[in-house]
């Protein structure tokens, strides 16, 4: 539906000013999204660092600090823990509880852009690995997350409904609630 929601018609067009309520939900303001993401990122970079240290050092952090040398199967482990935590942290999340915890805790919650259902596990991946799959993939993984950032955050204060490159990936919406 055009409108969004079944169609409610309180979208606003391409190319005009962002909508501010999507289906009788109010469409949060960017700086909302902004600092709720920044939270979530250095919390969630806080708890993976903590496990991916103690995951490549190990009892020879010394060792490690002073050589650099880590072993291969230390780090492919910490590779799957820091995807493993941001799963969590992020789809895990936004499957059992409409968000991250940080946007949760501002108020707001993810929903299907066509019906304002909650997101289904599907919606709830394709957010989270719309940036995390370039991370396994080395040269793009510096590149790539940081250009559809930029470019999300061009969005959010653009599009009709404040939509970040993973929400259109996903054909979800954040929402006030």
């Amino acid at each position: 539906p055009r409108g969004g929601f079944g169609g409610s018609g309180d979208r606003a067009e391409p190319g005009g000013p962002p909508a501010t309520t999507l289906g009788g939900r109010t469409i949060p303001p960017p700086w909302k999204r902004i600092v709720a993401r920044l939270l979530d990122v250095v919390i969630v970079n806080m708890i993976i660092g903590f496990f991916v240290i103690r995951a490549v050092a190990g009892d020879d952090a010394g060792t490690v600090a002073a050589t650099g040398e880590v072993e291969a199967g230390r780090v492919f482990l910490a590779t799957f823990l820091v995807l493993g935590v941001s799963f969590a942290w992020e789809a895990v999340a936004t499957k059992l509880f409409g968000g991250t915890p940080m946007k949760r805790a501002f108020g707001m919650r993810v929903v299907q852009v066509e019906s304002g259902d909650d997101v289904e596990w599907r919606h709830a991946i394709f957010r989270w690995g719309t940036l995390a799959i370039w991370s396994v993939i080395p040269v793009l993984s510096l590149f790539v997350p940081l250009i559809l950032v930029i470019v999300s955050l061009t969005f959010l204060f653009t599009k009709p409904l404040r939509q970040a490159v993973w929400d259109l990936a996903a054909k979800t919406v954040v929402v006030d609630g």
